[in-house]
């Protein structure tokens, strides 16, 4: 399980229903420029995160198309955290995704989401976006939700230990 936050741009609805396409339409060079920009920007605030990196002959293969069909499919940019925090970041053409693991708890847990905050200061600023939080079910305010985000991420993994516990007897 994990705790995600999506980030549109002002003015785009968060609620709307998923595709079922990841990334439809055509590349846009403007989108792909903007992605790597904020890709870059996050990398330089913490060195941990790099870019995940696809495997375009094997995606071409499992979903019988060429290799530049899925490159334009796959052509969001995952970033991926090297450290505890299981931090990933998704920027996708027109919104961002970020989500991390319910394991953390106590002092790691405000220490992970303080890291997830830069990040989110960063995408809003750089990138335009607001934030919905799922889990509050609000747009965040990066001022005064702290608080809140991390009173239900102690909620989470305190039920998410509380699940592992009787899964092991």
């Amino acid at each position: 399980m994990s705790y995600e936050l999506r980030l549109v741009h002002a003015g785009q609805r968060w609620d709307k229903p998923e595709e079922e396409e990841l990334n439809p339409g055509p590349m846009v060079a403007a989108k792909e420029e903007e992605k790597r920009r904020l890709a870059g920007a996050l990398m330089r605030l913490n060195p941990v995160l790099h870019v995940a990196a696809f495997d375009y002959p094997s995606l071409a293969a499992a979903e019988n198309v060429g290799q530049e069909e899925a490159r334009r499919r796959y052509r969001h940019i995952e970033l991926n955290s090297d450290d505890y925090s299981g931090i990933q970041i998704t920027l996708w053409d027109d919104e961002a995704e970020l989500t991390f693991p319910y394991w953390h708890s106590g002092e790691q847990a405000r220490n992970v989401l303080r890291q997830v905050w830069e990040y989110l200061e960063l995408l809003q600023m750089w990138g335009s976006f607001v934030t919905y939080d799922p889990q509050l079910g609000r747009v965040l305010n990066l001022a005064a939700d702290f608080d809140a985000a991390l009173e239900y991420l102690a909620a989470g993994s305190e039920s998410t230990y509380e699940r592992a516990a009787r899964a092991v007897k």
